[in-house]
């Protein structure tokens, strides 16, 4: 019986150590994932697009990263399943996140840009190792546990959390990029927000708002109130828009990001997205 107790005891520490089973217990695991892309851009000439992708790895909240590989490209593909496995050392204590740079292969130019997205790799582990990011730009990626057995791919929600609710919600930024510089010298934007909502990642959208504009601020919060009806069964998505407000030309675009409002509710309604170009966007409860 000791000696029972005693394999049972290690199984679960081993479980713990290398990530043999999911969710939030788990604190340190090597993880191993391949990627699929929906829906992707399509920039190609002749033919469509021929997507490959770079995956970097962030241990600070995504202030720096290292790369960790480049994918294989496939020819003329938007919805591409790419065979590679890559691998990374998960480690709940850091404030890890993997950025998807997705390309477009180009023989006699430049490759073009198809999408870029942050991921949370604490919540991908507690989702079950399986994540369906929105794209900046169009489409998402499905990232998912290339050994299988995958698990639902939705965070836990509180306990006595309904179904449905009216979701009522303000936005901040940090560290937004510049549109309005003179020369070397650096000015200040005037930001604003346009949001509009999905159901899964690829569904058509539905205006939510637009929030006021904050003059001459690279940190603006607004002071907007926007709201949601969320239903949790829909997989809904909002995507936010962030432009500079420009009287005298067209509006530059000083970043875009997705959330997924599911990971928003099962995070106490506050949630910060990594913008793939610069800065941050914080979605708060109202």
């Amino acid at each position: 019986m000791a000696n029972s107790l005693f394999l049972i005891a290690m199984l679960a520490a081993a479980s713990s150590i290398f990530g043999f089973s999911h969710g939030a217990g788990v604190e340190k695991a090597k993880l191993k994932f391949k990627v699929s892309g929906r829906n992707l851009l399509d920039k190609g000439i002749l033919g469509t697009s021929d997507p490959y992708f770079i995956v970097s790895l962030s241990e600070d909240g995504g202030n720096s990263k290292s790369k960790v590989g480049r994918s294989d490209t496939i020819q003329n593909q938007l919805n591409p399943d790419w065979s590679n496995v890559f691998e990374i050392h998960f480690d709940r204590s850091k404030n890890q996140y993997l950025y998807f740079h997705v390309w477009d292969n180009d023989r006699l130019r430049e490759d073009d840009t198809l999408g870029r997205v942050w991921v949370n790799v604490a919540d991908y582990v507690d989702k079950g190792q399986i994540d369906t990011p929105n794209l900046d730009k169009q489409g998402y990626l499905i990232i998912k546990n290339a050994d299988g057995g995958v698990g639902s791919g939705l965070l836990p929600l509180p306990t006595g959390t309904p179904d449905s609710q009216t979701l009522r919600f303000m936005l901040s930024a940090n560290g937004l990029p510049t549109k309005d510089d003179i020369g070397f010298i650096p000015l200040k934007g005037d930001p604003y927000v346009m949001v509009v909502h999905t159901d899964g990642p690829a569904g058509s959208t539905h205006e939510v708002g637009r929030t006021s504009t904050v003059s001459s601020s690279k940190d603006p919060s607004w002071s907007d109130i926007l709201t949601l009806r969320w239903t949790q069964s829909k997989d809904q998505r909002l995507r936010f828009r962030i432009y500079d407000d420009d009287n005298l030309r067209s509006d530059d675009k000083l970043g875009q990001g997705w959330m997924e409002v599911n990971d928003y509710v099962a995070k106490g309604q506050i949630y910060t997205v990594i913008l793939p170009k610069k800065g941050t966007l914080t979605i708060r409860k109202a």
